[in-house]
């Protein structure tokens, strides 16, 4: 009986030590990544991201979710997995009973695009998250700028009820609860619970991206988060693959937005197309592309450089330039390398000297403030006196400005962002042409190149790797994997692979 009772804890032991991977996130879509990994009593997110193809199918700008019951919500949806003490205590006590101690021991972020850090919102703030400090800045700017629910450093407290500052005896909503999240910054390998984490900084259309390789008890997984290999910063991909490779990886979990692409049109290919675009433009140039990416931004200032004019960017890529800069983060474009645009907004009265400055900048959020009079600002009326000193960046939100810019004849629009991929872009994309064909503007110039690793790439860096087996992840063509792996993991959402 003792023999048999210690083979039965010994046996219960090795389950408990087991390491398992469940994708609760991105399988068979793009984006919504969110990867459990448990082992042993560990168990760690690696992304906690939104998905939109999934948020889309049920909500629109007019159709949003219930505040108060908006877990649930999601939970019901898909949107969220069913898990208990992962959720903030605040939404989750409207609908069921919450625990008092977390029961996951950290949110591993990949880098901020909201597919993968989105849903970072709703964790406890008591689970520790984990980032690059290019990360980092980018949430802070989301939190500071952006509309919609943005809660990833600190926590707003909802359905607090506090006394009334005016009367004692009435009760008010407190809008004022904050909680900081524990947000750890890495460099270096770190350690959480029983697993070791080696980041790794990687080429992506975003500040702040890493893959990672995660050491078990049963050995190595490599996770690649979103990554390329035709970027500025194609030598960091290269040295994690070389990095990751010498680890003989039991797994590798692998984004394929791309895997069925041949090998892909890279930045510095799109850097020699745009010189060629803009070189001979006497009018406005005027151009979109993707507001958080800095490695486009750097090919539309280099753009500027040559044909002597300025990139002029929005407030909210300026306040993400200056956060980046007090993050310290490396090889990003500086404020003094471009020019910000400062538009009319609100009653108009910019400039205006009939209106004191405190007025004017009531038209302005707080965060916009530090720009309004900042010595690289500019405005409509400068960019229409001298339209051929400016490359003018004008996402679909600021077409409304160009009634006060005027563009001359022989001005271009360049649209550096990707191709509508559903019912809902294209049916912007409309909008847009309507707006462009008013000024002029059309037909434009597509000049593009994804943030992604082309199916090639991902190819010779699974060879590299050499991985035993590999789970894709971030794509709607699993099984195209198999082409060049004989052993491909496909899981089911919310599925638990063993990883052996």
């Amino acid at each position: 009986m003792l023999f048999c009772a210690h083979v039965l804890k010994t046996k219960l032991s090795m389950y408990n030590r087991m390491t398992s991977i469940t994708l609760h996130g991105a399988v068979e879509e793009i984006g919504g990544n969110k990867i459990l990994i448990e082992d042993g009593s560990t168990k760690v997110f690696f992304d906690f991201g939104l998905s939109f193809g999934k948020y889309g199918s049920f909500f629109s700008p007019y159709l949003q979710p219930r505040r108060y019951s908006i877990i649930s919500d999601y939970i019901n949806l898909g949107l969220l997995p069913d898990l208990t003490g992962l959720y903030r205590q605040d939404y989750e006590k409207r609908f069921r009973e919450t625990s008092s101690d977390p029961k996951y021991d950290g949110v591993i972020l990949s880098h901020p695009h909201l597919d993968h850090a989105g849903f970072l919102s709703y964790v406890r703030p008591d689970i520790p998250a984990y980032c690059s400090s290019g990360c980092k800045a980018i949430l802070e700017v989301f939190e500071e700028s952006s509309y919609g629910f943005h809660q990833y450093t600190r926590i707003k407290e909802s359905f607090i009820v506090r006394e009334s500052k005016r009367d004692a005896s009435k009760k008010v909503k407190d809008r004022t609860s904050t909680i900081p999240r524990d947000v750890n910054i890495f460099k270096n390998s770190f350690k959480v619970g029983d697993v070791t984490v080696h980041p790794f900084p990687v080429d992506h259309s975003v500040p702040g991206a890493n893959s990672f390789v995660i050491e078990t008890s049963e050995g190595s997984i490599v996770y690649t988060g979103d990554i390329r290999f035709h970027g500025r910063r194609a030598n960091f991909s290269q040295a994690f693959v070389e990095k990751a490779a010498s680890f003989e990886p039991e797994l590798l979990i692998s984004e394929g937005t791309n895997i069925h692409e041949p090998k892909t049109y890279g930045e510095m290919d799109l850097q020699q197309d745009l010189f060629s675009i803009v070189e001979n433009i006497r009018g406005l140039i005027i151009v979109n592309f993707p507001v958080r990416d800095t490695d486009r931004m750097r090919s539309f200032i280099e753009a500027a450089k040559k044909t002597d004019r300025s990139l002029v960017v929005n407030m909210r890529q300026a306040f993400t330039l200056k956060t980046l800069a007090e993050y310290d983060v490396a090889q990003m474009p500086g404020l003094e390398e471009v020019k910000i645009f400062v538009p009319r907004k609100g009653w108009g009265v910019l400039d205006d000297m009939n209106y004191p400055i405190e007025i004017q900048m009531q038209d302005y959020q707080s965060w916009e403030n530090q720009f309004i009079e900042h010595e690289n600002r500019v405005t409509a009326d400068d960019i229409n006196a001298n339209p051929d000193k400016y490359i003018f960046r004008c996402d679909f939100a600021e077409l409304k400005y160009l009634f006060d810019i005027k563009p001359p004849e022989e001005s271009i629009y360049i649209r550096s962002v990707t191709e509508p991929v559903d019912e809902e872009m294209e049916l912007d994309q409309k909008k847009v042409d309507n707006w462009l064909k008013y000024f002029g503007l059309y037909p434009y110039t597509q000049l593009h190149c994804s943030g992604h690793a082309s199916g090639y790439d991902i190819q010779e860096m699974t060879k590299k790797i050499n991985p035993k087996k590999i789970m894709p992840i971030h794509t709607e063509r699993p099984t195209e994997f198999s082409n060049f792996h004989g052993d491909v993991i496909l899981r089911a959402l919310g599925e638990k692979y063993h990883l052996s």
